[in-house]
């Protein structure tokens, strides 16, 4: 497993990383997606998957839209505890503190990990985001070609668009390598975010 870090434009340095592995609360893509969508149609900008047709064209079922309260409840994630080992303690904490309806479950693994994914869980593609456990879930996938929060993306739409076109059906890549060439390609550029980044194998309950 490695971790890739990032702290000046096209600088990365690969270090062996121990990884994660668990299971993380994240809003229901379609929920996100009406939920952003007047935001982006204030603006005469249609490019990659980014809210802007009354439905999303392709949807992003990564972790990046990692779940969060709209208001304060008693309860936050902490650093220790945001991937979590039961599966029944994550569905428990969803119910409670966040939605039912609008959030859902994910397992995910760093690249290269050995551990078994939970049974009834499938494979839906590598993500690339910051270390899930300590950093938060920023999702270089999400954040530049689908729900952008921070950076955003090229405004002219073509920089990332042979990476979107080869996105699978759950908006996430099939093979490590894609993601990580990806991943060099979007730290080239001097506005991209900073951090510590790992690929991630991200599973949902079949």
């Amino acid at each position: 497993m490695t971790l890739y870090s990032c702290y000046e434009t096209n600088v990365i340095i690969e270090e062996p990383y121990t990884g994660v592995s668990g299971f993380c609360i994240v809003e229901n893509y379609d929920h996100t997606y009406q939920k952003e969508l007047p935001r982006f149609r204030k603006f005469d900008f249609k490019a990659y998957g980014l809210p802007y047709e009354d439905t999303p064209e392709k949807r992003y079922l990564g972790i990046g839209n990692m779940s969060s309260t709209e208001e304060d409840l008693g309860f936050s994630w902490g650093i220790d505890n945001v991937l979590l080992q039961s599966e029944n303690e994550a569905f428990e904490i969803r119910d409670e503190f966040y939605s039912k309806e609008h959030c859902d479950l994910v397992w995910v693994r760093i690249h290269g990990s050995v551990v078994a994914a939970p049974e009834g869980y499938q494979f839906c593609g590598h993500d690339i985001t910051y270390i899930p456990n300590a950093e938060g879930a920023f999702s270089m996938i999400n954040d530049c070609m689908f729900i952008c929060k921070w950076h955003g993306c090229d405004s002219e739409g073509t920089a990332f668009l042979d990476y979107f076109r080869s996105l699978n059906e759950n908006g996430l890549f099939d093979d490590a390598n894609t993601a990580l060439a990806y991943m060099k390609h979007y730290l080239s550029f001097d506005w991209s975010e900073r951090g510590n980044y790992c690929i991630c194998e991200v599973f949902r309950k079949k």
